[in-house]
């Protein structure tokens, strides 16, 4: 059992309601039907209703609906060695002073980017090693703020959440506590007034929003996000750069810039991690500079992320722009705050125009 039963949840796991509203041929039927046998596809009405209809380059659409280039043979299921640095089943730490709570196992939808494909589907419980998590968490001295994330926490139902951070308040090491969500941009009216009520009673508490594009920055979205900060939340958000999603200097400014209007704070844009069945949503470093540049010129500071890359094997984030990046080498060792050495490969194909008119748009 997950945090919400299937039964409350409006997803949308029928290839033939899909089929239809996509127009798909054959071929491609027969390839999302294949995926889905090794990656299960799950998608929210709401995030459904925002891919265009006959574009088969929506950035939507590529986020969510199976390809056949997650079967590609690269990259690996745990690609930050998540299982080694874990205490606990239900937590990872790798930094000496904060941790991962993996609180759910449970998403609104299936992204088909997820750094954790290993676990989507799997109806693995967490909650089974929740005890042993906070026990573990009140004994480390040396933790003093807590990440959590899953799955999604906001999948929970309120009371969970309630009592996820009720123990953490009550443990005198904690100081900071973060929620890492993608609920409100793929599901917004899974966000209710119990976790709203939540937020409030234990803020302050900082709300990670996990991004992409500026599509989805809906008033749905927006509404959740209003709601949030009267709540006392600080946000902050995450984005993950996609080839043919967001592999573009003017939709990442188009996102950062509407992100600190509403009141959000760009914080993360991450490379993608090697993750198995995601290798082709790789940008190449060179872009994501390029990109970084762009952002520099143009942008607000308020509106300007960190670039970082999670070092494959678990040696931990790096800006990349501390990375000496050679031309025309893929295998890049990166050198991390512990002192280990791992290799991230440079192989992205090339970034290509998708078409979407921003770079026009005030002309």
């Amino acid at each position: 059992m997950e945090g919400r039963p299937d039964t409350t949840l409006p997803v949308i796991h029928n290839l033939e309601k899909v089929a239809r509203y996509l127009d798909l041929n054959l071929l491609l039927y027969q390839e999302i039907r294949e995926v889905s046998r090794y990656y299960p596809f799950a998608i929210t009405p709401h995030y459904f209703n925002l891919i265009e209809k006959g574009n088969p380059l929506c950035p939507i659409r590529r986020q969510a609906i199976p390809s056949k280039e997650e079967l590609i043979d690269k990259g690996v299921p745990d690609p930050l060695n998540e299982y080694n640095d874990a205490p606990t089943p239900a937590f990872i730490k790798r930094y000496a002073g904060r941790g991962v709570f993996l609180a759910s196992s449970s998403c609104a939808m299936y992204c088909r980017f997820c750094n954790r494909k290993r676990f989507v589907g799997k109806k693995w419980d967490p909650r089974a090693y929740w005890d042993d998590t906070f026990q573990y968490i009140k004994r480390d001295s040396e933790l003093r703020e807590i990440i959590i994330s899953g799955g999604d926490p906001l999948m929970l139902i309120p009371e969970e959440l309630e009592y996820i951070l009720f123990r953490l308040r009550e443990m005198r090491n904690i100081k900071v506590i973060r929620v890492s969500t993608r609920v409100p941009v793929v599901f917004p009216e899974g966000v209710t007034r119990g976790h709203l009520k939540a937020i409030k009673r234990y803020s302050p508490l900082w709300i990670i929003l996990h991004i992409n594009h500026p599509k989805e920055m809906t008033e749905e979205c927006i509404g959740v996000v209003q709601n949030m900060r009267k709540a006392g939340a600080t946000l902050v958000s995450q984005t993950v750069l996609l080839r043919q999603v967001n592999d573009c200097p003017h939709i990442m400014l188009r996102l950062c810039e509407s992100l600190i209007e509403h009141g959000v704070k760009p914080y993360y844009l991450f490379q993608l991690d090697e993750v198995k069945g995601a290798m082709h949503f790789k940008v190449r470093l060179e872009r994501g500079i390029e990109i970084m540049n762009f952002l520099r010129k143009k942008a607000s500071g308020l509106a300007i992320p960190q670039y970082v890359l999670d070092i494959t094997g678990g040696h931990g984030k790096v800006p990349v722009e501390h990375i000496n990046v050679p031309k025309k080498k893929k295998e890049i060792y990166v050198k991390g705050l512990t002192g280990k050495t791992g290799i991230y490969r440079n192989d992205g194909k090339k970034s290509i125009c998708i078409k979407c008119g921003l770079c026009r748009e005030g002309k």
